[in-house]
């Protein structure tokens, strides 16, 4: 018998008896075509899947014979295909950890206590190493369950799919039609102290219905729910309800029920939330709609129904696609690829997976790490907005489990695993190496500093004919199109009363002349009233007269004339001080002016090597352009609307600005030329500026972000 069969302890296990326990029933399932078996034990509710080659061994457990005697019978029936000595040991040792075999004799009351404590143990080295969620079971909630749920049954069948269906969809349609009253200035209606006060009662009221609905679909596949109790959030108490008997149904589509029920409770109280929002008025009920409307659809789609986080949605899909215990199998996976391509480790034996497994599992360690790191510190730099410490202490904590701890086990990995110890050497100068690599990489390999922004194709003020006082347009001395040059009048207004104001002005004028004569011939101490008066109505004569030589509009600069509407639509308009009547436009684009945010400025302003334009529609072709003009100081306005979210730009905006000019933050203003190879773009154009800055470390500039963040959230 080969060596490879053989273990140097298996005299500690070959004499046991073992047997099933009885509160343990089998099941077999089928995954992707595959066989498994199902272990549920109905005393702590868990269930744990077998190959059928484990079952193998396990079904043959029966009280009666050994170990030994199971082993040797497989590995004269099934030959090659009979697990070794170490393989046996493993499997019983997992039985064992999980109390689903017992043996002939009286239990040992130690051992059961030592696992007692190690599953408690357990439970809080859980809690404690993700500070995000940890739970703390309270209740039994299997009778409740059975008790009530005739009540709801009918909710649990397609009678409830049909009609959450309905409303979701109605919801979906009232959504459509109040879009922008609904998200605008939504960041700012949910952070406000009375909207934060709904959400500490509605919250845990939405997450009860959402536990409960997991537990009747439970109980109406004939499972059974054991535990039920408090999970704090971020600190911040919700119910939950242990389901997972689930894993003991056999059909797919069950299981997954179950794992969708508080999907679709959330989104169905979502869509009648919002319904109720359309229809009320400003008040309690329409506020709370409209939490339980944000509640209800953000929570599902960024967290509880994103199967890239161990929630709902990550159960859902790994019952439809029929790959149990995905997340673990595929980090498995990633860890024996590298062990086995990269150290060379051939002789370790791979997880059973199917070649459609294999590319789930590819794909989805990374993506799930990637996003799990982003919700950690998104929720811990949200925190550290109202509780500095707090938040930093939760960033710390979330980067310490996502990359410290596992690249810990990891190397404790490649320098004690046994299976690695025919290559150890090269695992190890594979891990390490690669580590130095990588930080060198970092550290010291310059990469391209860039900062990317946008701008618009510039219109001088000069070419924007505006009114230069109130007035009905009496003419356009041109057309559309027509050329112009610098002085041409190309409007006049007309002011009905204001040569009748002038020449009472006039009038008054003379009058006021008359009455400091009269003061500097008979009453002295009235001069300086009469002088005052008269001052003040040369001054109103001035004013008039101003803007009786603002009634011609002429143009500033050489062009041509565009009106703002046509010029049949223009005459007799009364128009306003300052409105626009048309622009002209020059022969050829010049300048881009664009917006640089306060991250990015000291950049610009200092390291700045050179600057590259790409037009939008035209991005294939990119053009060097040149700094001529900077505004020193910051400002909230944006040059254009284009540059702002409202205007399809980058640029956060006030969502209550109705123009879309108000950034949230501040921005610097720049002028860049334009080469001639781009004098014939429209005035208006977007253009996408890239500013070079030279090369820098990825260490050095990752570093510089942080830093920024640091600086912007906590002012630290």
């Amino acid at each position: 018998m080969s060596e490879a069969f053989l273990s140097s302890i298996w005299y500690r296990v070959a004499e046991l008896q073992p047997r099933l326990r009885a509160h343990v029933s089998v099941h077999r399932h089928r995954y992707r075509g595959q066989p498994w078996y199902v272990l549920h034990d109905h005393a702590s509710g868990r269930v744990h899947r077998f190959t059928p080659a484990a079952y193998m061994l396990i079904g043959q457990l029966d009280g009666s014979r050994t170990v030994d005697d199971v082993w040797r019978h497989l590995a004269e029936s099934h030959d090659r295909d009979a697990p070794g000595q170490d393989e046996v040991i493993q499997l019983m040792s997992r039985l064992h950890q999980n109390d689903l075999i017992q043996y002939r004799g009286s239990p040992d009351v130690a051992d059961l206590l030592e696992r007692h404590g190690k599953q408690a143990r357990q439970i809080l080295t859980q809690n404690l190493t993700n500070p995000m969620s940890f739970r703390l079971p309270l209740w039994d909630p299997n009778r409740f369950l059975a008790a009530t749920l005739p009540a709801v049954r009918w909710l649990t069948g397609w009678a409830g799919l049909v009609l959450w269906v309905a409303v979701v969809a109605a919801g979906l349609v009232t959504a459509a039609i109040h879009w922008d009253r609904l998200m605008g200035d939504v960041s700012g209606r949910l952070l406000t102290a009375g909207n934060l006060l709904i959400t500490l009662l509605t919250y845990p009221l939405l997450k009860a219905l959402h536990e409960l609905a997991h537990g009747y679909l439970v109980r109406v596949r004939g499972g059974e729910v054991r535990e039920m109790g408090i999970m704090f959030l971020v600190f911040f108490p919700v119910p939950y309800v242990d389901a997972s008997a689930a894993a003991a149904f056999r059909s797919k589509w069950h299981r997954a029920a179950v794992s969708a029920a508080g999907i679709f409770v959330e989104t169905f109280v979502a869509a009648v939330a919002l319904l109720v929002w359309a229809s009320a008025e400003p008040g309690m009920v329409r506020a709370v709609a409209f939490n339980l409307v944000m509640i209800g659809s953000i929570s599902t789609v960024l967290v509880n129904g994103n199967p890239l986080l161990k929630f709902d949605g990550y159960y859902v899909l790994s019952d439809l696609i029929e790959i149990p215990n995905f997340a673990t199998r595929a980090n498995r996976h990633w860890g024996q690829m590298i062990q086995r391509q990269v150290f060379g480790a051939r002789q370790l034996k791979p997880q059973p997976a199917t070649p459609g497994e294999k590319v789930w599992f590819l794909f989805y360690a990374p993506a799930a790490w990637a996003y799990r790191m982003i919700v950690m510190v998104g929720i811990a730099l949200f925190v550290a907005q109202q509780y500095l410490l707090l938040g930093v202490i939760l960033a710390v904590w979330s980067v310490f489990n996502a990359v410290v701890k596992p690249m810990a086990k990891h190397l404790h990995h490649v320098v004690t695993a046994p299976g690695l110890r025919k290559v150890r050497k090269r695992a190890m100068g594979w891990t390490f190496g690669g580590i130095a690599v990588i930080v060198a990489g970092v550290m010291l390999v310059p990469l391209p500093l860039r900062t990317d922004t946008e701008g618009v194709i510039w219109l001088p003020e000069a070419a924007t004919l505006r009114a230069g006082t109130s007035g009905f347009l009496s003419e356009l001395s041109l057309h559309d199109g027509q050329p112009v040059t610098r002085g041409t009048r190309v409007a006049r207004l007309d002011e009905p009363t204001l040569q009748a104001r002038i020449a009472a002005l006039g009038a008054r004028i003379a009058e006021a002349r008359q009455r400091v004569a009269l003061a500097q011939a008979t009453a002295r101490p009235e001069i300086a009233g009469a002088l005052l008066e008269l001052q003040r109505t040369e001054a109103e004569l001035a004013r008039e007269m101003d803007r009786r030589k603002k009634l011609d509009v002429f143009a500033a600069t050489d062009g041509v004339l565009r009106p703002v509407t046509p010029v049949g639509d223009l005459a007799g308009r009364w128009v306003s001080e300052g409105d626009v009547l048309g622009h002209v436009l020059p022969p050829r684009a010049e300048v881009v002016r664009l917006a640089v945010t306060q991250d990015d400025i000291a950049l610009v302003r200092d390291r700045l090597t050179g600057v590259e334009l790409r037009l939008a529609g035209r991005m294939e072709a990119a053009y060097p352009g040149q700094l001529i003009r900077a505004v020193p100081q910051a400002t909230f306005l944006l040059p254009a609307a284009a540059l702002g979210t409202t205007g399809g730009g980058r640029a956060l905006t006030d969502p209550a600005d109705a123009e879309g000019l108000r950034a949230l933050e501040q921005v610097f203003v720049f002028d860049v030329a334009l080469p001639p190879d781009l004098a014939d773009a429209a005035f208006g154009t977007r253009v996408h500026v890239r500013f070079d800055h030279g090369f820098e470390p990825a260490g050095a500039q990752i570093w510089r972000r942080v830093r920024q963040v640091f600086l912007r959230q906590f002012n630290a």
